[in-house]
């Protein structure tokens, strides 16, 4: 499931009240180039001769578009935010992903192109052409990279004004109705599952349906090659041939100018060289996975605490991945960088029609008592969940599955109503038969748990701590780790002292360079900084203006 942030800044201005007439502009085309530079403190100045342009939706047009593009130093931006920890991105992907292509690279910062292409539809420093920028107004990086665009863009004679509304009003107001010329917001786009609600012309939010969910086109764009290779991606099973897809999908939306790509978020890790030799994590929907059995602990060894930035463990979410959920359950198949599905619980699985589909569990897979999983557990597990269709952030894709029915303790078969290819994300978590019985599903904590996975929960205290310890029972590589204990704080900064005062092992930091030349300067703490699968980048809406919706 696609995870989508955001928030973007409006360019209708019936609202505004212009109080400063310009009629005594010359008309002569000139209007532009003989104002004064007072317009930079008074935004309805500027919405005035933003106003006075003929052409009312010149982003549609791609010289401006790529002018945009050349003309932004993406090098200096990153720079700017993250130093050497971070590099510029050009590709929907991150850069060790199976379907990095790096089809945004011809956007280097060029003046002179961008000159050159703004030049072809008359506009330059002689004559600016008028547009705005925005974001959602809690983000401060969002705001370095408005400032930064803005004076880039001066250069070339574009004149820009930053508008930034609150997240609550830029989603539902800004966003969904189009009401925007550039903006910044993020995308999650681990394995490119999502991209089709993102870019397929029949996802415009117009057409938002109870059929047609999943309308993310934001960008209003619509292009029938896109249509098409979107469609072959969905439907390719071969992985090579996927990947040249997903290739050809970014040349052609690079060369439409329609999104810049300019970084991945980071993903921070502080932790006690001391103590801990090498650590190893996966990024999985933006949230760290612990690899434990990759970890080297120091010589005798065999316990560690990781400082976690919250009051508790709070209730499990059952469709969500994370580092408890990682650790201490394991899931039928779980997915590799291709966007593959590799078997954990399961041997084999066929499909045997074209609505249903064998599977064959493993048979040394037990729970924590010694138990065996079973296919009644499945079975039990997805019937308590196809009962409770009412659940937030449950897949529509699960309606889509008529019944498992069990064969025996190590077979069963899914019976679709409707078949679809991605089906295995579905079967992420697996709970003892009976184990849900009258409880909410809403409520169900993390001590409820019987666990699969490497851990077992070895004591809870709420609001204090989780402590795991290695489930011997578990089958899979084994981790050198017997112990680990989950320390919760909601304050960050408490952790971080308690990082350099090694009272905890290892904790997830939020990015901030100044923070990070601290812990660089302390001899007992390293750094892991790992690029995670939220991918900003600038936005053009393609809406035209006359059909967006005046707020």
């Amino acid at each position: 499931m696609v995870f989508l942030s955001a928030w973007l800044c409006s360019c209708e201005y019936e609202d505004f009240e212009l109080f400063e007439s310009l009629d005594n502009v010359d008309e002569a085309g000139s209007e532009n180039s003989i104002v004064e530079e007072e317009y930079i403190g008074s935004e309805e100045f500027f919405l005035e001769l933003k106003e006075k342009q003929e052409n009312k939706n010149p982003l549609n047009d791609i010289n401006v578009r790529k002018a945009i593009f050349y003309a932004i130093d993406r090098e200096e931006i990153v720079k700017e935010l993250f130093g050497d920890y971070n590099e510029v991105l050009d590709s929907l992907f991150l850069k060790n992903s199976y379907f990095h292509h790096p089809s945004w690279s011809e956007y280097d910062h060029d003046l002179s192109k961008a000159k050159d292409f703004l030049s072809n539809v008359g506009y330059g420093t002689d004559n600016p052409l008028y547009i705005t920028i925005g974001s959602r107004n809690n983000h401060s990086n969002y705001k370095v990279i408005e400032d930064m665009i803005k004076e880039d863009l001066d250069e070339i004679g574009i004149k820009i004004w930053i508008f930034n509304k609150p997240p609550e009003e830029w989603y539902p107001d800004y966003v969904i109705k189009g009401n925007y010329e550039l903006g910044l917001w993020s995308i999650e786009n681990s394995y490119g599952s999502g991209l089709n609600s993102l870019f397929n012309s029949e996802k415009l939010p117009s057409y938002e349906t109870a059929e047609n969910k999943d309308c993310l086109n934001f960008y209003w764009y619509s292009n029938s090659d896109i249509d098409e290779v979107l469609k072959e991606i969905m439907e390719e099973k071969e992985y090579e041939e996927k990947k040249e897809l997903f290739g050809q999908f970014q040349d052609v939306l690079a060369d439409d100018a329609v999104i810049l790509p300019l970084y991945s978020r980071l993903i921070t890790i502080a932790y006690n060289n001391e103590k801990l030799k090498k650590i190893d994590v996966d990024i999985k929907n933006n949230k760290v996975s612990y690899n434990v059995e990759n970890w080297n602990l120091s010589d005798e060894e065999s316990e560690i605490i990781i400082g976690c930035e919250g009051e508790d463990c709070g209730p499990v979410d059952l469709f969500d991945s994370n580092y408890l959920k990682d650790l201490i359950l394991a899931d039928l198949w779980e997915i590799d960088k291709k966007g593959e599905y590799e078997p954990v619980l399961v041997k084999e699985s066929d499909n045997i029609s074209e609505l249903e589909v064998a599977v064959l569990l493993k048979d040394d897979i037990f729970w924590e008592d010694g138990e065996p999983i079973t296919s009644e557990d499945v079975a039990y597990t997805y019937n308590i969940l196809l009962a409770n269709e009412d659940l937030i952030g449950m897949d529509e894709d699960y309606f889509k599955i008529e019944k498992i029915d069990v064969v025996n303790e190590k077979e069963f078969n899914i019976v679709f109503k409707e078949y679809f290819e991605d089906w295995k994300r579905l079967f992420g978590i697996v709970f003892p038969d009976g184990t849900l019985e009258e409880r909410d599903l809403y409520d169900f904590s993390i001590e409820d748990t019987e666990a699969s996975g490497r851990y077992k929960i070895a004591e809870y205290i709420s609001g204090d701590y989780l402590l795991l310890e290695k489930n011997e029972f578990y089958s899979g590589k084994e981790s050198g780790i017997d112990r680990i204990k989950i320390l919760f704080d909601s304050d960050i900064n408490n952790l971080i002292g308690m990082l350099r005062a090694q009272e905890i092992d290892l904790v997830k930091v939020p990015f901030d360079l100044n923070l990070m030349s601290i812990l660089e300067e302390d001899g007992d703490v390293d750094l892991l900084v790992e690029p995670g699968d939220l991918l900003e980048h600038i936005a053009i809406s393609l809406k035209p203006v006359e059909e967006s919706e005046s707020v």
